[in-house]
């Protein structure tokens, strides 16, 4: 035998076992054996192809990014920056300078004196330029718009969307869901979860399209507008609003003893304090630099303690958020042992700690909303300056203790991956049941059997031993393209299983043309030898014309689809590679056995 030919087997032999090996584990999954592997092999070989949504069942969501709601975050934060600039560049405080968010984009800046708008010139702009510019101007009212440019907005819009998928892939990575897909879609985000059990579809719903937007902002208590305005209007309409309730609100501060009321409106339901505020005419509406907050209570009865009763009450809150989730450092909870509810303790890094003890110090004697997701979890009285940088999130409610415990679990694991940028608003979803999917997996694999014995029949009759290499070769091709994909660890879905199909038709169409070929040189009357040289010599550009043909096409697939045809794309690229290298190389090798190294005088084709 030829040395070069005895080197070429022993290459194509040991990239078969290879095959086989990175396969194995696959394989052992597949048939329910993975007891049969020995514990070392499974250490070593990890790697897998895992069956993707429409196979084994899953989760199938679409989410929209609110982007705008992010850009009122980062007015919120530049707010803070202003007002800190006011303060060392001018040496002015409230009520001489008042800072306040107007709108998605905008921050108003109302001074006592008309005079010190002036004051707002370009070298006062020189820190902010980046990100503001000075809208508008009025001496008469003392106030200055300043908007965000609009190259920030872009910028930030776009980095709501990307931030939100690797937010989302953060959570779902907590979750040790196999395979998952995660991408974007203009500002939309796909999530596909393969393999989740119908009874974990809410709580991970719940994980992953919670925002985590903690948000910390000041109570503004005993304001003319609810105490005057509100409270008359609510007195007046109250039987427009069934279950619509006044009700006051009273503390003193603990070192001087200074009393301070409030007024708020309670309900069952919230949508009954909103439609009442969404109501109310335009003079009468909540002013640009306030808002309504909704904190859900437990009543208590005459003894103080919780009943079963739950309402809804309001809070008037100054708009801007003087702290967020962004300034969180960790995370973590424990059980209060008085109440028995559990807690989820925040500590902040040193900006977030020092805006903290900040605002603390300026507002003591008030009370502070801490809101997750839009919702007050609660809204404690400053007593004093709080240094440290540490807060406290107490989770109430009248759940079983495992549900809280679960709950405080999970906002922890979010609040560490990240809050989300902007929220997120719920699209579509698809739930695809285990069933499904085996009755997908079943099917596949009788039409994948049935296919591929028609072909390997059709290739013994019509080419008979020579077909017995077409088959050989076809069925090492399926294997190779399998062990690419296990190595890959790629996710097998149904386009994937029609990228596996097409791949054995393209080797038996391959094969066909070289057969043909090489029987044109029989009929000239060559010898089995030279007939084999010609015959794949003289093809082989035809064969590699297709191929390069087709994997442009899986190429553009690839790049520029998304899900299963970007399964269906990468099955396709990699079977396009091993049915170009079986069907010219390792046929050749055992053509050349046949007509080489046995002297063969006819070729069975």
């Amino acid at each position: 035998m030829e040395r070069s030919w005895v080197y070429r087997v022993l290459l194509y032999a040991a990239i078969t076992v290879a095959s086989f090996v990175a396969l194995a584990p696959s394989a052992a999954t597949w048939f329910g054996k993975d007891d049969a592997l020995p514990g070392w092999f499974k250490k070593t070989f990890t790697r897998k192809i895992s069956l993707g949504l429409d196979l084994q069942g899953g989760l199938h969501m679409v989410y929209r990014v609110d982007v705008d709601k992010a850009v009122g975050h980062k007015a919120d934060r530049l707010a803070t920056e202003v007002e800190d600039l006011i303060k060392k560049e001018m040496k002015m405080t409230p009520p001489n300078a008042v800072v306040s968010r107007v709108g998605e984009d905008g921050i108003e800046i109302r001074f006592k004196n008309g005079d010190d708008v002036k004051r707002v010139n370009t070298s006062f702009m020189k820190t902010l330029r980046k990100d503001l510019n000075v809208d508008s101007r009025d001496t008469k009212t003392g106030s200055v718009l300043l908007k965000i440019n609009a190259d920030q907005i872009d910028e930030m819009r776009e980095y709501a969307v990307r931030q939100g998928v690797e937010t989302i892939r953060n959570r779902v990575d907590k979750l040790a869901v196999a395979e998952p897909t995660i991408i974007r879609k203009g500002s939309d985000i796909i999530v596909e979860l393969p393999g989740l059990k119908p009874e974990d579809f809410e709580r991970v719903k719940r994980l992953i399209g919670q925002t985590a937007q903690l948000e910390f902002k000041i109570v503004d208590d005993g304001s003319d507008y609810m105490t005057k305005k509100i409270l008359g209007l609510a007195q007046v309409k109250k039987d427009q609003y069934p279950g619509l309730e006044v009700e006051h609100d009273g503390w003193t501060e603990k070192d001087n003893g200074k009393p301070h009321s409030d007024v708020y409106l309670k309900a069952k339901d919230r949508k009954t304090i909103e439609k009442f505020f969404n109501d109310l005419p335009p003079e009468d509406q909540v002013p640009a630099d306030h808002e309504i907050g909704y904190e859900l209570e437990n009543a208590r009865n005459d003894e103080g303690q919780e009943t079963q009763d739950r309402f809804w009450r309001s809070y008037y809150l100054h708009r801007r958020a003087q702290l967020t989730g962004e300034y969180i450092a960790d995370s973590d909870w424990n059980v209060d042992p008085q109440t028995m509810h559990p807690e989820v303790n925040l500590t902040f890094d040193r900006r977030g700690a020092d805006i903290f003890e900040q605002v603390s110090g300026q507002n003591v004697g008030r009370k502070m909303a801490i809101i997750l997701d839009d919702k007050i979890n609660s809204a404690p009285v400053l007593e004093s300056k709080i240094g440290g940088g540490r807060a406290r999130i107490t989770l109430g409610g009248l759940s079983s203790p495992e549900a809280m415990r679960q709950e405080a679990m999970d906002l922890v694991a979010v609040l560490r991956t990240g809050a989300l940028p902007a929220p997120l608003e719920w699209k579509s979803e698809t739930q695809v049941g285990p069933t499904l999917g085996r009755d997908a997996v079943d099917k596949a694999k009788l039409s994948m059997i049935v296919g591929s014995v028609l072909v390997i029949l059709f290739m013994l009759i019509y080419y008979r031993m020579s077909g017995v290499i077409a088959d050989i070769a076809m069925l090492l091709n399926i294997v190779f393209l399998l062990a690419i994909l296990a190595c890959l660890q790629a996710t097998l879905t149904l386009p994937g299983i029609a990228g596996v199909v097409l791949t054995v038709g393209m080797a038996v169409d391959a094969n066909i043309i070289i057969y043909e070929r090489i029987r044109e040189e029989l009929r000239l009357g060559k010898s089995p030898r030279s007939a084999v040289d010609a015959g794949f010599g003289r093809a082989f550009w035809t064969v590699f014309d297709a191929h390069v043909t087709n994997l442009v096409a899986g190429i553009v697939l690839y790049s520029y689809g998304t899900g299963p045809i970007r399964g269906f794309a990468v099955t396709l690229i990699a079977g396009i590679v091993c049915n170009l290298f079986t069907s010219v190389w390792v046929s050749r090798a055992m053509f050349d056995f046949m007509v080489g190294r046995k002297k063969a005088v006819a070729l069975s084709i």
